[in-house]
């Protein structure tokens, strides 16, 4: 803004200036005009014409009254030629030209000269025609003197006007010099306090400077950390107190050395010195300005040491300078060190406890299940009433004893990672309604009342409805256990619904005796119960509320109680939940079996039913160290499970750009390479892996969604050992790895060849997917499927009429990608014909085709979850 007004004003003051010299210059050139003119001797010639024509005539008119013989006439010539002078005077001399009046003054020098074109001829004739003229001549004169007088008045009336107006220019010319003077003084004015200003603003940025400057000093001097300074050329410009002390050179040593042989291990200094050249030849920097790393420098003595630095540049006066911050992290990595050691003990420690309670639970499971089927059998025999009674007794102690078994089995499941949250679709009141009701006979035997109250409308919500189950009925038993005939309150409300995620709150409140301030926290503890009337109230274990807030966790939810002692309580428990879409999975009912159900029953249905015999895969000759590079994670985790279940080891990269980093840091095998990806592509990809690093010389099979990569003149890159087409199955994969490096072909999976539509779903690919995964991984597979093409499909409609075709092309071949991997035959088919348009310039197919895309997606996933769940 400063510089701005700066600006301005010196343009003004430039401008002012302009016209200050301007004007004196018109100036200058008006006075000269008036000092050069000749407007006096105008008045004064007009003046001596009048008055010698005014002679002539009383010398004329003298001469007729004195007509005699011996008249003499010289007297009249006399006054004829000063008259005839002063004509030619005033008819030829440029006062007239120089006062502008040639126009005005011409009919005046006109009239004079035809006077003295006729008269001339009788003044110089002889005195006796003179005299014989004179009459004549009197009467010549006199005409010319009025004519003379009234043209002169003209003169002199045009002359005044003229400079009346040449005083006005002038009048004004200095009125605008002084306007212009004026405000050139007041510009220089404020230009003089900008400057003062600017001045005293200079000084306090100085002083400020010096201020900052001096506290800089003072701070870098006192760190704990050590702070290097060096230039371009690597040598040392500044040394802190805590370098010498870390590094043990003293400063004045350590200026102007380089910094490559100061502190750098020599085994380093090359990539060092390699470095610095990269940077002054290209300014590609790679640890400057990149954040803290680890890294091991060495002192003066020698020792080599662990250091954390970070290195930020900066433009000094002599060029770039790059100042180092180092910390020695000698003792914290010897107490992380330490750390991670008691970690890991405590853990072992944990995890022996753990497996010794989940043991232990199983094995009085054991027992207990033939306990108790051992009463079933016993009362079906016939028992006396006493008989009967004991049964009664010792079945209910078994029961409760399994429960509190179970409790502790849930406990050492969640504690170990073991539990898994659904993602089903379910209807929230009627979840409610169904938990409730079989608590009611237990509540009207402590004459409790249990009140529902559904607080919102409820959308078809997603997740773990048995996992919510457990927490709803933990707390109405726990407030039926503590209410004795009062009332039992259950509210479930929307807080509010952001995107596609519903806040819920459920509230169990209850009017019992209620929990003391300082037993609050205590309650969601393992093992708590608070003593004496909270505790002793009921029969427990202590873990119900501590699963509960496990589960609550799991769900990434929160549970919490407020209570006063005598008053009631109310636990709540707020959770964020999915809300459902409008494509409904059909499947059977959930059974709400108890999370200590057997093992047996924990394994999902599906994995239960026999399935479609799997595809033959040829099994691998030996276990392949394997890199996959894909950008998908649907495809990653598909590629993933299918090389895990041939035997092989995998390692996973996310794009071209970390597969060249990985594949150059160790050697695999074989590299499969997906050739789309963003950043960095297949062919750039492997290109850089034949040209150096560990897996310069491994075999490398591209993975390509094209359905014939052998026709396209791209695809013959001899840097590729073998082709793999989408979807890939498992016996591809097996034979694609088979060590026959002569094939360098395509390797198709066999999928609908001719022109039939393609099924929606490829039962056998998804019976194939079955086969190689667990359950847990096949769901998850199948929601990150389904999130991925709802992104894809969104993509596509949001950018059809405005994103290039290149990008739209990348979209499609993306979602085609996906669909090939889970089995979408028909939506796999119609994204391959999007792209296919998109790369052909045809935006008009690709438009046209957005509507069958979201109709052929809608169908896809309503048919493959029917038949996922025919699998389960």
């Amino acid at each position: 803004m400063a510089r701005t007004v700066r600006l301005g004003m010196g343009v003004m003051i430039a401008v002012a200036f302009v016209a200050v010299a301007v004007l004196s210059m018109q100036l200058r050139t008006e006075l000269r005009a008036l000092q050069q003119e000749p407007v006096d001797s105008l008045q004064w010639n007009v003046t001596q014409l009048e008055l010698d024509v005014v002679r002539l005539e009383a010398a004329a008119t003298l001469a007729l009254a004195l007509v005699q013989p011996e008249t003499d006439l010289a007297d009249l010539r006399k006054r004829y030629d000063l008259f005839f002078s002063r004509a030619g005077t005033v008819s030829q001399g440029t006062m007239f030209a120089l006062l502008g009046l040639s126009d005005t003054v011409r009919p005046l020098t006109a009239r004079m000269q035809r006077f003295l074109d006729s008269t001339t001829p009788l003044i110089d004739s002889p005195d006796e025609n003179l005299r014989a003229a004179l009459p004549q001549v009197v009467a010549s004169v006199g005409a010319l003197r009025q004519d003379i007088r009234t043209m002169g008045i003209h003169v002199i009336d045009v002359n005044a006007a003229q400079q009346d107006a040449r005083r006005a220019k002038l009048s004004d010319i200095l009125r605008m010099t002084a306007i212009a003077s004026f405000a050139l003084i007041a510009l220089l004015m404020a230009l003089l306090a900008l400057a003062l200003g600017l001045n005293n603003q200079a000084v306090r940025r100085s002083r400020e400077v010096q201020r900052v400057t001096s506290r800089l000093a003072a701070t870098v001097g006192t760190s704990l950390d050590a702070v290097v300074v060096a230039g371009m050329d690597g040598r040392v410009i500044d040394f802190n107190d805590a370098a010498e002390r870390i590094f043990g050179y003293a400063r004045a040593e350590a200026i102007g050395q380089p910094l490559g042989t100061l502190i750098v291990p020599p085994r380093h200094q090359a990539a060092h010195d390699a470095g610095m050249t990269r940077i002054k030849a290209t300014g590609v920097k790679h640890v400057v300005d990149a954040g803290r790393i680890q890294i091991t420098a060495v002192r003066k003595s020698g020792e080599e040491f662990p250091v954390e630095l970070s290195i930020a540049s900066n433009e000094g006066p002599d060029g770039m300078i790059f100042i180092a911050y180092l910390r020695d992290i000698s003792d914290a990595q010897k107490a992380e060190a330490a750390l991670v050691a008691a970690r890991d003990e405590a853990q072992a420690a944990e995890r022996t406890k753990t497996n010794f309670i989940a043991v232990m639970s199983h094995e009085m499971r054991t027992p207990l299940n033939g306990v108790i089927a051992a009463l079933e059998i016993i009362g079906r025999t016939t028992l006396d009433a006493k008989q009967d009674r004991f049964l009664g007794l010792a079945r209910s102690s078994a029961k409760q004893l399994l429960h509190h078994v179970n409790d502790v089995l849930d406990i050492s499941r969640i504690d170990a990672g073991f539990m898994a949250v659904a993602d089903d679709r379910f209807d929230l009141p009627a979840l409610i309604a169904t938990l409730i009701d079989p608590l009611r006979p237990t509540a009207t035997q402590g004459n409790t009342r249990l009140d529902v109250r559904v607080l919102s409308d409820f959308p078809p919500l997603q997740g773990d409805p048995f996992r919510l189950g457990q927490i709803l009925q933990n707390f109405v038993m726990n407030a039926i256990k503590f209410t004795k005939a009062g009332s039992i309150t259950i509210e479930a409300e929307v807080h509010g619904i952001t995107g596609d995620q519903a806040d819920i709150e459920f509230r169990v409140t209850d009017t019992g005796i209620g929990i003391a301030d300082a037993d609050q926290a205590r309650i969601f503890e393992d093992f708590v119960m608070v003593d004496p009337s909270f505790g002793r109230s009921g029969e427990g274990t202590g873990l119900g509320l501590a699963i509960s807030r496990r589960l609550a966790r799991a769900m990434e939810g929160e549970i919490g109680v407020e209570s006063s002692w005598g008053e009631g309580s109310c636990f709540w428990l707020r959770l964020p939940l999915t809300v459902a879409g409008d494509i409904a999975i059909d499947r059977p009912a959930p059974v709400a079996e108890p999370m200590s159900a057997p093992a047996s029953k924990l394994v999902p249905a599906f994995a239960r039913v026999p399935l479609p015999a799997p595809p033959l895969v040829i099994p691998a000759a030996r276990a392949l160290d394997i890199l996959v590079v894909e950008d998908n994670a649907t495809n990653r985790i598909v590629m993933e499970e299918m090389l895990l279940h041939l035997g092989h080891r995998v390692t996973l990269a996310v794009d071209g750009i970390k597969g060249v980093d990985q594949a150059r840091a160790r050697r695999y095998d074989v590299i499969l390479m997906d050739l789309s990806m963003p950043l960095m592509d297949g062919w750039t990809a492997t290109a850089a892996i034949r040209a150096d690093g560990a897996s310069q010389g491994s075999r490398i099979i591209a993975v390509t969604a094209h359905a014939h990569p052998d026709r396209m003149d791209r695809f013959a890159d001899p840097e590729f050992d073998r082709w793999l087409t989408k979807p890939l199955s498992t016996r591809a994969l097996s034979a694609a790895l088979l060590p026959d490096p002569a094939l360098r072909t395509p390797v198709e999976d066999a999928g609908m060849k001719g022109s039939a539509l393609p099924p929606l779903v490829d039962t056998d690919r998804l019976a194939e997917l079955t086969a190689i995964t667990d359950p847990q991984s096949l769901q998850r597979l199948l929601g990150r499927f389904r999130t991925d093409m709802e992104n894809t499909i969104a993509a596509m409609t949001a950018g059809s009429g405005t994103l290039p075709l290149a990008a739209l092309a990348m979209i499609c071949h993306e979602g085609a990608s996906a669909a090939a991997v889970i089995g979408a035959s028909r939506l796999h088919y119609h994204l391959a014909r999007m792209e296919a348009a998109c790369r052909d310039n045809d935006r008009t197919f690709m438009q046209a085709s957005l509507g069958e895309s979201h109709e052929i997606w809608s169908n896809t996933w309503a048919s493959l979850a029917v038949t996922a769940w025919k699998y389960r």
